[in-house]
């Protein structure tokens, strides 16, 4: 489990960093020991799978959350269990050819973070360069570019993590999508703060320090925390 010392310190790295740059940086918590360049080589769905496995270390296998009815609307609550959907670490990706026998692989880490400066179609033509297999880069992308996004996408789909649902109101099936990355970043935003509300708190009824607050145990806060209420 992450102490509540830790958890800060996570969040106060993250907040406000670009979402691809945050996803890099967690990764580095799931692969301790492993520099910039090669995290920045693990695709996403690579990448989705470490996550969950670091959310498990973290935070529990339990997953909860909610999703729309795509047919009807209604608001379904989700509870997943991450060791059961996570299996087993996904093998390399495959490389997608065109019709004209170029090559392309699944975007990284680290392509993300490159173009996370850039807007727009620039930074999709940006991406797709820098997936490119073949060396020079080649000059007919725009003319396949339907193609190998087309591709690439159809590809990231068979890698990606799905939750299938049927809604409670009509019945009606819907797949959704699961991104570790933002379910994991949105947990530990929501936790740490709390935690500093919980800071604030004891702080301001006793004076103690946060280093001292945090140093607690999460049973020993509450705790206090009841009396400061009662």
């Amino acid at each position: 489990m992450l102490s509540a010392e830790a958890l800060l310190q996570v969040w106060e790295l993250g907040q406000r960093r670009h979402v691809a740059d945050r996803s890099l940086q967690l990764l580095a918590y799931a692969l301790p020991g492993r520099d910039r360049d090669a995290l920045g080589g693990v695709d996403l769905s690579r990448r989705d799978w470490h996550l969950l496995q670091l959310r498990r270390q973290w935070f529990g296998s339990a997953l909860a959350g909610c999703a729309d009815c795509p047919a009807c609307g209604e608001r379904m609550e989700i509870e997943l269990d991450a060791e059961a959907i996570a299996g087993e670490c996904p093998a390399e990706a495959p490389a997608f050819v065109s019709r004209s026998g170029r090559r392309f692989r699944l975007p990284t880490v680290g392509d993300l973070v490159a173009v996370a400066g850039i807007d727009g179609n620039s930074a999709t033509h940006r991406l797709f360069e820098r997936c490119s297999l073949d060396d020079p880069p080649h000059d007919d992308l725009p003319a396949i570019f339907d193609e190998v996004d087309a591709g690439l996408a159809s590809l990231a789909d068979e890698r990606g993590i799905f939750v299938n649902l049927s809604c409670t109101r009509c019945d009606a099936p819907s797949r959704h999508a699961l991104n570790p990355a933002e379910y994991l970043w949105s947990e530990i935003s929501t936790a740490a703060t709390a935690l500093l509300e919980e800071v604030h708190r004891l702080a301001w009824a006793y004076g103690w320090s946060e280093r001292d607050i945090l140093a607690m145990s999460p049973a020993r806060r509450h705790t206090y925390l009841n009396r400061i209420e009662a």
